[in-house]
Formats: structure tokens, C-alpha cells, sequence
């Protein structure tokens, strides 16, 4: 006989001389049964496991929106690279949009000779007009000009006019940044000479 029948023999004995209810007898026992806790030490603390799952998912949203951000960042920078043109295709660019708008050959909305007086007139301008020292010598005479746009900055078109009668069209804008890095350059577009250039601040191109 075990020890611990010895103990149960002996609980059962002890109550049934104390005339207790069967009932009450066999909880007796059952505790006499439960095992000895053999250390003084509190049990370890039980995690929580919505807590662990709490954290796994906090991890994995967090390295998916790491991952993501990354891959944003690389679309985004191949984007720039793809579509930051070269020099020779801003050139090619904007010298298509000069020869197309000198074939259109659009009304004059201010009659003036003068760069200067059609600078007072174009009040919208971010720019004051120039005398193109590269056109000094060309016998070209001022018929006029109008607002426009190139490379989607706003510009000024002047109509011009050589002794034989033939028109030219002159574009000037500010030199923003697109057109500061741009080279001296001389190009057939279309069937038509170009010229483009940057003077004192401006930005000028010349069809005819």
C-alpha cells in the first residue's frame, strides 16, 4: 500500500467516525488527492495569447508597410529617371512647339516696334523683354507680338520681318530652370530653321 492510499484510508476513517454525509467524505478526499506544490516560488505568469497574436500582427503590418514604402520609393524613383528628358529631347521638344506655332501664324494682339514699348504693354510678363544682341544686324523689323506659352511657362511671340519680307517668329521667356541648362543650339524642325539661346536672364528662340 502507497502512501498516499495509507492517507486516504485514513481521512476516510477519521470522517466516518465523525458520521459525515458520503458527500462531503469524497471532497475531503479529492483535496487530500490534489499533488504537493514542492516551491515557494509564484508560478510563472501565463501570456495572454490574444496578446501574442496583438504583437505578431503588429509586426507583420509593420514590414508590410516597410516593404511598401520601399517599393514606392523605387516606382517613384524609376518614374523620375524615365521621365526627366535629356537634354537633346528638351531641345527636340521645344523647338517642335516653336515651329508649330510659327506655322500657325497667329494674330498680333499688340501693335508695337519696339521690344521695349511691348514690354509696357505685356504687363502679364514675369520678364522684361530684350534687344537680342544675336539678332543685331539682321535687318529684322518689329511688327508686333502677343502672349503665349512655351514648355508651359508663359511667353511672349513677336512677329518680326526682314528687308526681303519674309516673317520670322521670336520667342522670349524667362530662363527657368528648364531652359538655363539648355546649350546655344541651331536645328531644321519641321522644314524650318531654329534658333535657341539664353541672354541675360532670358530664354529666346527664332523660327523662319
Amino acid at each position: 500500500m502507497t502512501d498516499r492510499s495509507t492517507t486516504d484510508e485514513a481521512v476516510k476513517g477519521y470522517y466516518q467516525k465523525q458520521n459525515l454525509s458520503l458527500h462531503k467524505l469524497q471532497q475531503l478526499i479529492d483535496i487530500a488527492q490534489l499533488p504537493v506544490q514542492q516551491s515557494n516560488r509564484p508560478a510563472p505568469k501565463q501570456v495572454n495569447p490574444k496578446q501574442i497574436n496583438w504583437k505578431q500582427r503588429w509586426l507583420a503590418q509593420r514590414n508590410i508597410s516597410i516593404a511598401a514604402s520601399l517599393l514606392l520609393a523605387t516606382v517613384i524613383s524609376l518614374q523620375w529617371i524615365v521621365s526627366t528628358p535629356s537634354q537633346q529631347q528638351l531641345i527636340a521638344s521645344i523647338a517642335q512647339e516653336i515651329a508649330i506655332n510659327h506655322q500657325k501664324q497667329f494674330d498680333i494682339d499688340f501693335a508695337e516696334t519696339s521690344y521695349s514699348g511691348l514690354s509696357k504693354l505685356m504687363t502679364k510678363l514675369d520678364f522684361k523683354l530684350i534687344n537680342p544682341s544675336r539678332l543685331k544686324g539682321r535687318d529684322l523689323q518689329i511688327l508686333g507680338g502677343r502672349y503665349c506659352s512655351l514648355h508651359g511657362h508663359i511667353a511672349a511671340q513677336v512677329r518680326l520681318k526682314n528687308s526681303s519680307g519674309t516673317i520670322f517668329t521670336l520667342y522670349q521667356t524667362s530662363s527657368h530652370k528648364s531652359f538655363r541648362t539648355l546649350t546655344e543650339h541651331e536645328q531644321l524642325t519641321n522644314g524650318i530653321e531654329i534658333e535657341m539661346w539664353n541672354e541675360n536672364g532670358v530664354f529666346l528662340g527664332i523660327a523662319g
